[in-house]
């Protein structure tokens, strides 16, 4: 469910890792490299050290862990979900198994692995999984395997203040797929201790129903969060300085 997360930050590490009067850390990719996927790949994780505790200068949050104010999701009006101030460990750990640059269209596609991530945050939910009714706000934690995770990004050029050619996200699609996991609902139903192993139970039960009936909304929801977070990066360099030329 939170392989996604990490995809905001590959995002905005691709980004990032051409801008502003670069560090010695961050490897140059040309726009015009043959390998520019590969070249991304092996930039992002030299990159990976220093994300760990953020870059406030690149608007980049931490990895570890990686905040996550708020998600709401609504799927076929069975389960009304909302998450907030979730904390997701195990975002460094991600595996970038290809990056496709097409250049003259500005798209990429994206796919990477996650081996495990965990999560605590807050949580209220409202619905129906199966033919069991599920309510109650509190805590929840969750661990989560084998997370696979694919966007689609595509940019187009927009004309800044200065005069300078920019970058905007156009659109940004993702899929994601977890290969197994188990959740805690804590304080279901006002706290009541039978009710909530009973559903807690219910759903690690039928995990991938669970998972299933979230994903379409869950996924539409991070990429909204994850245009937003890759703008502000893009925002702050021309095209030339974010995929040099030479």
């Amino acid at each position: 469910m939170k392989s996604f997360v990490f995809l905001g930050i590959v995002v905005a590490t691709l980004c990032a890792s051409f801008g502003l009067e670069l560090p010695s850390f961050l490897h140059v990719c040309s726009r015009n490299d043959p390998n520019l996927g590969q070249c991304i790949i092996n930039s992002v994780y030299n990159f990976m050290p220093y994300l760990k505790n953020g870059l406030p200068d690149y608007k980049i949050p931490s990895l570890e862990p990686l905040l996550l104010k708020e998600l709401t999701s609504t799927s076929g009006g069975n389960i009304k979900l909302k998450l907030s101030n979730v904390n997701v460990y195990g975002a460094s750990d991600v595996i970038l198994k290809r990056i496709n640059a097409n250049m003259q269209k500005l798209r990429f596609i994206i796919d990477l692995d996650l081996p495990k991530l965990r999560i605590e945050g807050g949580y209220n939910i409202d619905g129906q999984l199966i033919l069991l009714r599920i309510r109650g706000d509190g805590p929840v934690n969750g661990n989560f395997t084998n997370c696979k995770a694919s966007v689609k990004l595509q940019l187009e050029k927009t004309k800044g203040a200065d005069g300078d050619t920019y970058l905007k996200v156009s659109t940004l699609q993702t899929k994601i797929a977890v290969g197994g996991g188990k959740l805690r609902l804590q304080n279901l139903f006002g706290g009541d201790p039978a009710l909530g192993e009973a559903v807690n139970g219910a759903i690690n039960s039928n995990f991938d129903s669970f998972i299933q009936e979230l994903t379409p909304a869950l996924e539409s929801a991070i990429s909204s969060t994850f245009t937003q977070i890759a703008d502000s990066v893009l925002s702050q360099f021309s095209y030339d300085t974010l995929f040099p030329d030479a």
